[in-house]
Parts: C-alpha cells; structure tokens; sequence
C-alpha cells in the first residue's frame, strides 16, 4: 500500500494533477458565485427591510395629529423611529440626527421615497418622509415628518453560512469524485505498465518465453507490441548464440576426445625420442627435443580442453577427502620441482574437506603462472579460520593492470598480446577458476605494493 502512495509514482501524481484541477475550477468557481450570491443577498435584505419599512409607516400617511409634537407622533410611528420636522428633531429614536450627512436626506422630502445606506453587514439606515395633517393649523396644510430608523438585515449571515456550506459540500463532493476518476484513469495507465515491468523482469531473468497480451489504451497497446517484438528477436538471438556456443563446445570436446587416441601413440615415441637423444646427432638431437616438447604441450592442451569442457557440460564432479592442504600444497609444488624455488608459509597443518586433484590444479596453475610471468621471490601463503582457509600465490613481477585483472581469467587470454605462445595452453587461471568455483569458493587477483597478489578462499567443510 506504501508504495502506492510514493509522492514520486504515475498514479499519485495523476491523482493529485485532477485534485488540484478540480480545486482550482471550484474554488474559482466558488468564489464568483459568492460574490454575485452575496450582492443578491444584501439585494433581497435591503428589499425586505424597505418594504418592511414602507408598510409601518404606511397608516401615518394623512394622519390628523392636535400637534406635531413627540406625544402625538408616537402612536402613529415604531417607537425606535427618529422623527424630524423640518431641521428640528421631534423624537430621537434608532438614529442621530447630528450624525447624519445633508446629501442622505436630500430628496427624501418627495413622498413615498425611500433613502437607505447600510451601516455594515447587518444594518441599514432607512429615511422616508410621511405628511400628516395638523388640527389647529387654520389653513389645513401638510405637514412633512421625516421618518429615520436602523433595521437589521435579517437572515443575511444565515444565507452566507447556506452558502459556504454547499459551496464546501460541492468542492468536497468535486475533489472525491476527481480523486476516484483519477484514480481510475492512473490506473487504466499503471497498471498495463506494471505488467510491463513485471514481464521486463522476467525477460532479465532470463524467461524469453514472456508475452504480454497486446490490449488496452491504443498508446500503450503499440508499446506492447513493441516489447514483445524485441522479446521475440531476442529469443531468436540468444537462441542462436546458445545454439552456436553448444556446437563450439560440443566441437572442442569431439576434437579433444579425438585428438587423444593418436596422442596416447605419439607420447610413447616422444619418451623415446627424449632417451635416444644423447645417441643423436646434433641436429637430430635438436629435433627430437622439440618433438618431444611439443608432444607434451599438445597433451597437456588436449587434456585441459577435455577438462573444460566438463565443466562447460556440468559434468565435473568433486571426489571429496579429509586432507591436510598445507602438505596438499607442499607436495604439488615437490612433484613439480618448485619447493626450493617458491617459500611456503603457514601453519603446519590445514585440515580441509577438499578434492585433492582439483586443488593440485589450482596450485600448480597459479605458481606456474607466477614463475613464469612473474619475478622472485615467488611464496604461497596459507591462513586458516574456522570457516574458510586462504591460500596466497604471491610474486614480484611487472604486476597486472586493472583492465587486465578483470580478464585474465578468461580463456586463452594474453596479457602480452606480442606474445604468440607460451609454454601454457592458455586455460589455467580458467580451470583454476571453475575447480575454486566448484568448491564453493572463490579466486582474485590484485596489486599489492610491488607485488602480485593472487588469492583463493576455500571453505573448510564439505560444500553443499
């Protein structure tokens, strides 16, 4: 669920992207509608309050009075009304007359007009002249009274709270139904690409059996269609490179098992060349020696080709015994006449659970190696923990690049590239590699100061 949430994903986005549309539409929206809302309602109070206004004041139109005095005016007018006649103030009611502007009362002497001006949000000042008759004037005339009050603008805050509530109901209601539509839309688009991913995962996994179903929005429909047209031809590639890599080591194989039968031959004659050689001639000496050498290096070539490609078929198979590694180690370097040349360091005893041919192999291949592209001293160093034994080849010679550490385990690689052939066949550090690999540990190279650092790290129980 939290990662549906990312602020950073597709679908969080789109949603918040509608939220936010629909929030600045309604809130825009919103705030028109409450500025021409609250005009009309100001509009509709003062008109209430006017008309309201109008029929108090009504019945005193043409009223008889004895005297325009405040006792007489007051049964016929509200008694929070100020009444003015002429300049002189009769009652003061609601309003100050000495508050009150020259331009507000001006025309309000015609009869049946109403002056008004609101004081705030909820009152408004109203103004309206009434004529009355007076009994003792002889002549009968009217008599103007200029009626003041200050009303209330009733129910206004009550409209404007109605307002802001369904104005807030209508955004709310807006911003769940965009926050669902977006909701649907992200997903209509997340999800196709989620399978998309999933399908991508599988395909880096190695599954080229993946397909995706080609559906949907018609955009990401040709991107699928796409993937699964990249994900045909690369079967077909990589198909082929497997095809073609099992028949190069299915050939290496043929020609190694092959070539052994006429060298099991060839390697008696050259043992007999090598002991007729001091009978020779010179120059058939010398011919028998280089026949005899290479005899030897085509054997060891055959047979390292024969091995790798057990590896290569995962047919190699560790024949596993309780040894002590350091008189493993000490006995391949003696067989090989390296134990005066190359100083062995360690504890006297190793015990290890190992295959001892594999772990011949991998000694004999990397101080073989550091004698012959290496420099003195050469020494293999043996550490033991209770889990792990590392075992060092280190020597002194011109030392590796990084870019050739990184390769030289390949096969036949060559660091000298000048250099046509040397006395290896060009798969030891390999075969090295796949024999550490096999007993569950692992191989490395490095510079160390003025040295070559060449490190295999074992396991000292029975690997699993």
């Amino acid at each position: 669920m939290l990662s549906r949430l990312r602020v950073d994903g597709l679908r969080t986005r789109l949603v918040l992207v509608f939220i936010t549309i629909v929030v600045i539409i309604a809130g825009a929206t919103a705030g028109v509608v409450s500025l021409m809302a609250r005009s009309w309602i100001y509009s509709n109070a003062q008109d209430v309050a006017t008309a309201q206004f109008r029929d108090e004041l009504r019945d005193a139109d043409g009223a008889q009075v004895t005297r325009t005095t405040a006792s007489e005016l007051g049964q016929f007018f509200p008694s929070d009304t100020t009444l003015l006649v002429g300049d002189d103030e009769v009652r003061r009611g609601s309003v100050d007359p000495a508050t009150l502007s020259p331009d507000f009362l001006a025309g309000v002497d015609g009869r049946g007009i109403i002056r008004f001006v609101r004081l705030d949000s909820e009152r408004i000042m109203l103004a309206m002249s009434v004529r009355v008759f007076e009994a003792t004037d002889p002549d009968g005339d009217e008599t103007s009274v200029t009626v003041l009050a200050i009303r209330p603008l009733e129910g206004v805050q009550d409209k404007f709270d109605d307002l802001l509530r369904a104005v807030g109901l209508t955004m709310a209601g807006g911003v769940l139904v965009s926050g669902l539509l977006g909701l649907w839309i992200a997903s209509t688009l997340v999800r196709p690409l989620r399978r998309l991913d999933r399908a991508a995962a599988r395909a880096a996994d190695g599954d080229l059996s993946v397909r995706l179903s080609e559906e949907g929005v018609t955009e990401l429909a040709e991107l699928t269609t796409t993937f699964n047209t990249m994900i045909a031809r690369n079967e077909t590639v990589i198909r082929g490179l497997e095809e073609s890599e099992e028949q190069a080591r299915r050939f290496v194989a043929d020609v190694s098992h092959e070539l052994r039968t006429p060298l099991a031959a060839l390697v008696p004659v050259g043992e007999i060349l090598r002991e007729e050689i001091p009978q020779l001639s010179p120059d058939a000496g010398a011919a028998a020696r280089i026949v005899s050498g290479e005899i030897g290096k085509l054997t060891r070539l055959v047979e390292d080709l024969i091995e790798m490609s057990r590896h290569d078929a995962q047919q190699a198979r560790l024949v596993l015994d309780d040894v002590d590694l350091v008189g493993l180690v000490r006995r391949s370097l003696t067989r090989r006449g390296w134990a005066e040349s190359v100083e062995l360091r360690g504890p006297d005893s190793i015990d290890a659970t190992v295959d001892p041919r594999r772990i011949d192999v991998v000694v004999a291949n990397l101080v073989g190696n550091a004698l012959r592209h290496g420099e003195p001293p050469v020494r293999v160093e043996m550490n033991a923990r209770p889990e792990w034994v590392d075992v060092t080849v280190v020597d002194h010679g011109p030392g590796i690049s990084p870019d050739d550490s990184h390769a030289i385990f390949r096969r036949f690689y060559k660091v000298d590239t000048a250099r046509g052939r040397s006395e290896g066949s060009g798969l030891g550090l390999s075969l090295a590699v796949e024999n550490v690999r096999l007993h569950g540990g692992t191989i490395t190279v490095d510079r160390v100061d003025s040295s070559t650092v060449f490190s295999v790290r074992l396991p000292r129980l029975r690997p699993r």
